[in-house]
């Protein structure tokens, strides 16, 4: 993801139309990226086992994802997850999307990162 600094004083600068435009200010967005590694290299039809249920969870707490794919045989994946309409997702989220993934006996390992600036990067305020 490119990286993009914007200036405090120039947000300031900016009216509330500007910064909604811009998802800048009070109208920031922010998403995670998620890390899986499973046990064994997963095919196709084991895949989907973990991954339609995986959906219906995240879609049912309003979160949408990205990526969590690759070639099969699948030994571990990564992806983004964000808000499905405007907003955030909470430390809650997160929580919840690690543990329901720890619980899968398919799934080795599973890490979240930092929350990241959905629009402008790491350099995002």
């Amino acid at each position: 993801m490119e990286t993009t600094k914007v200036s405090r004083n120039r947000v300031r600068r900016l009216n509330t139309r500007q910064r909604k435009k811009l998802y800048l200010g009070e109208f920031q967005e922010l998403l995670f990226e998620l890390r899986v590694q499973f046990r064994t290299p997963l095919e196709a039809g084991a895949y989907y086992q973990v991954w339609d249920p995986l959906i219906l969870f995240i879609e049912a707490r309003g979160l949408a994802v990205a990526g969590l794919g690759g070639r099969f045989p699948l030994a571990a994946t990564d992806g983004l997850i964000f808000a499905a309409n405007r907003g955030s997702p909470t430390d809650a989220d997160r929580a919840a999307v690690l543990a329901w993934l720890e619980a899968r006996p398919e799934v080795l390992s599973v890490a979240a990162g930092e929350f990241t600036d959905a629009w402008h990067g790491e350099g995002g305020l």
